[in-house]
């Protein structure tokens, strides 16, 4: 069992978990289908119906939405953008919205300013405009896979994004076979009652690891007005050694809300990060789950497992796989101050092109164990 995001405060057998969760907001729930314009006039509509920006409960919530709100977009490093682009839509029912060529300063956040021309292209879920997934590709013989055979178990770098199977995880996993995805483990039932679910990782050639949710019980809500087979990105893991240190970084230094906190043993060595079995027992997990508003939105995971492995800290782009995540923040200066007091190296800030979203300010923090987060504030417009 991973994140989950389930409700509710309590113990079950070996499992311990804290969760912060909002009520549901049908405001929120309502801009989430919409593309961004049409988000924009809504707001637009409401603030001039309510006389905002007086009104200043509601005026906060739109704030809210737009930035400080989790990660907008998991950037992954491919051979072929057009290719990747066209196994995952396949999968996921993800489309295409936009494609071009990467921007030097975007290069800069990702320490690939000496490479030749970089095409990207962005794949959003086709009813939730956030999630997303921005594919990147050198024209140039394709460099090695971050993490290149690490087990689950080994730290460093981004290790996964997550999806929830909306229609049938069998089907999912299924459909992401198909599309050149293998999995270190068959689709794995978790039951901690009073939750329960299924899970299983897909991982492709360019180091691309999916990690694919079903809820089995209690029935998921708040989902009623997605589509598809697949939700968006709603949360990405990295592998850890010290779970203490990196805890500190996202909960204190940073200042992000707790989302959910559990340990665990695989106690029948069942598993879906591919443990072996007759080992899995012996081998706690322990897991938290980290986002400003405290929400399973654009949240980070980190996992660690009580066992020596590889580390892979080191790994970074052009090398494929997840490169970065992509943070919309209302104060960037508090952000890169943040994430270097808490030990992270920072390149820039520099003024970039968010492509489709417009003219930014950015940062990139690496954590001391190689995840890159990206934090972009949008510049004021008159």
């Amino acid at each position: 069992m991973r994140g989950d995001g389930s409700t509710g405060n309590g113990s079950v057998g070996f499992i311990r978990w804290s969760v912060s969760a909002p009520p549901f907001c049908p405001i929120h729930a309502y801009l989430s289908t919409l593309d961004e314009m049409t988000a924009r006039r809504v707001r637009w509509s409401v603030e001039v119906l309510l006389g905002l920006p007086q009104v200043a409960p509601i005026a906060h919530l739109f704030r809210m939405i737009s930035q400080d709100n989790g990660f907008e977009e998991a950037v992954g490093i491919v051979a072929d953008v057009d290719a990747s682009a066209s196994r995952i839509a396949a999968a996921t029912g993800f489309v295409e919205i936009y494609r071009g060529d990467v921007a030097g300063a975007a290069l800069e956040l990702l320490g690939m300013s000496d490479s030749p021309k970089v095409q990207e292209l962005l794949l959003s879920h086709p009813t939730v405009p956030r999630g997303r997934i921005r594919l990147l590709s050198l024209e140039r013989e394709p460099a090695g896979v971050m993490r290149d055979g690490a087990q689950a178990w080994d730290t460093g770098a981004l290790f996964d994004v997550n999806l929830r199977a909306l229609e049938s995880i069998d089907k999912l996993h299924a459909a992401m076979g198909r599309n050149g995805f293998l999995s270190p483990a068959p689709i794995t039932s978790f039951d901690f009652d009073p939750v329960s679910v299924r899970e299983v990782l897909d991982r492709d050639g360019d180091g691309l690891c999916f990690a694919l949710m079903e809820r089995v019980k209690p029935p998921l809500t708040g989902f009623e007005h997605v589509s598809g087979p697949a939700s968006w990105v709603f949360n990405a893991t990295q592998i850890v050694s010290d779970f203490s240190a990196a805890r500190r970084f996202y909960a204190e230094q940073l200042g992000w809300k707790v989302v959910q906190e559990a340990s665990w043993t695989h106690a029948d060595g069942s598993n879906c990060m591919g443990l072996p079995v007759g080992l899995a027992p012996g081998i706690l997990v322990t897991v938290g789950v980290y986002q400003a508003q405290g929400r399973m939105e654009g949240s980070v995971e980190i996992i660690q497992f009580d066992c020596d492995g590889l580390d892979f800290s080191t790994d970074t782009p052009p090398q494929r796989g997840w490169g970065a995540l992509r943070f919309p923040v209302s104060n960037l200066s508090d952000f890169k101050t943040r994430a270097e007091n808490g030990g992270c190296k920072i390149i820039g800030p520099v003024e970039i092109n968010w492509a489709p979203h417009g003219e930014c300010t950015a940062v990139a923090a690496i954590t001391p164990w190689g995840v890159r987060l990206e934090a972009f504030e949008r510049q004021a417009t008159t």
